[in-house]
């Protein structure tokens, strides 16, 4: 397997990073797709064969080529608590008058290490 050499709390570390970049919206899907992997460990075959997707869509959206399905991008996504949604661009939350009738919605947060 990939990079096993990283340790739980810098896997920790960088998933923090990773739901921190997600929520402000800085994060390019090649890139997030790239970072799950990386913190998982996994060479690109066997996140693929873990998320139960194809190693040529992992390959393409790693490469910025990919077109993946919403359900892909939800496999992929999953075991970090992550999945596809729209979501208010900073330009609508300045503009409220652009749709009287749309609600901020509440924020998220990522899920929360269980305790044992």
């Amino acid at each position: 397997m990939a990079g096993k050499n990283i340790d739980k709390e810098a896997a920790r570390a960088l998933r923090t990073e990773l739901y921190a970049a997600v929520a402000g919206g800085e994060l390019p899907l090649q890139e997030a797709v790239k970072r799950m992997r990386k913190i998982s460990r996994l060479t690109q075959a066997e996140f693929a064969a873990h998320r139960g997707v194809s190693i040529k869509a992992i390959k393409e959206i790693e490469n910025g080529r990919g077109n993946p399905t919403v359900e892909t991008l939800n496999k992929i996504g999953k075991f970090f608590g992550l999945e596809v949604a729209f979501v208010r661009t900073a330009t609508l939350q300045r503009q409220p008058e652009a749709d009287p009738g749309l609600q901020a919605l509440p924020k998220t947060h990522p899920p929360q290490k269980k305790t044992r």
